[in-house]
């Protein structure tokens, strides 16, 4: 009995290990930092204890830290020209460089966002003045799969939705996955997304273990992008169950 029960305490274990190591690295990338146009850095660490990578968008961005402040090797870099902005974002008109009260101003819904709902890291925007907007997600673990969400929020947009998608390559040309937002409420533009997010889930890295990433408005115009999120996808609970009965029910053959 003594061995059986060690034997499930193990199994436990090891579900309980796979959990952890799925949850483990999370990435979160402020599009807008204290140097560039009307932007904010986001507080290091943020009130949920949390540290971001706030960057300017364009320059290559290398060895991007988790939450923890922990550097990964997981890097990220722009093909296609990009600004950054605040202005019509969830704080509305904005200066340069912003005020104290304008970032106070952001409105989100921080518990609809999650560990992205930050006024900082929502403040400001990476956006393409003509076609999409493409960057690589680099040095991705090839054996693992990844999640991707966005957080995207203008006012006064020609388009009221963002498309986010994925392709195979550099050359852009085979979609692999892809999801939108509303920007702005529809009929209603003045009204900014304040607490939806749009996920892309369970992606693998695609040629050279990179994302290839586009966003762009649905109808041609300009897509907005103010944070995103990489993690690493958790493994389905039955396949984590799966894992802890095979321990279990090797270790009862073994007893008997």
């Amino acid at each position: 009995m003594r061995r059986f029960t060690v034997a499930l305490a193990v199994a436990l274990t090891m579900a309980l290990g796979a959990i952890s190591s799925a949850q483990a690295a999370v990435i979160l990338i402020d599009f807008g930092s204290n140097n560039s146009f009307r932007g904010v850095s986001a507080p290091a660490p943020d009130a949920n204890g949390n540290y971001w990578n706030s960057i300017i968008p364009g320059p290559f961005i290398a060895n991007m830290v988790d939450t923890s402040n922990t550097p990964t090797t997981v890097d990220l870099g722009f093909e296609t020209p990009v600004g950054t902005d605040s202005y019509n974002g969830p704080a509305g008109p904005t200066s340069f460089p912003p005020t104290a009260a304008e970032v106070d101003a952001t409105d989100i819904d921080a518990a609809a966002l999650g560990n992205m709902g930050v006024k900082e890291a929502a403040f400001d925007f990476a956006a393409a003045d003509s076609g999409p907007a493409r960057f690589q997600i680099q040095q991705l673990d090839p054996t693992k799969k990844y999640d991707l969400t966005f957080f995207a929020s203008h006012k006064f947009s020609s388009n009221d939705t963002t498309v986010f998608s994925i392709f195979s390559d550099a050359t852009y040309s085979t979609l692999v996955a892809s999801t939108s937002v509303n920007v702005q409420e529809p009929g209603s533009p003045w009204l900014h997304n304040r607490d939806t997010l749009a996920t892309i889930s369970n992606v693998s890295p695609q040629d050279a273990n990179i994302l290839y990433v586009q966003f762009n408005g649905s109808a041609g115009g300009a897509g907005y992008l103010n944070s995103l999120r990489i993690s690493e996808a958790v493994p389905e609970p039955s396949g984590l169950a799966l894992c802890g009965v095979a321990a279990l029910l090797a270790a009862r053959r073994r007893r008997a």
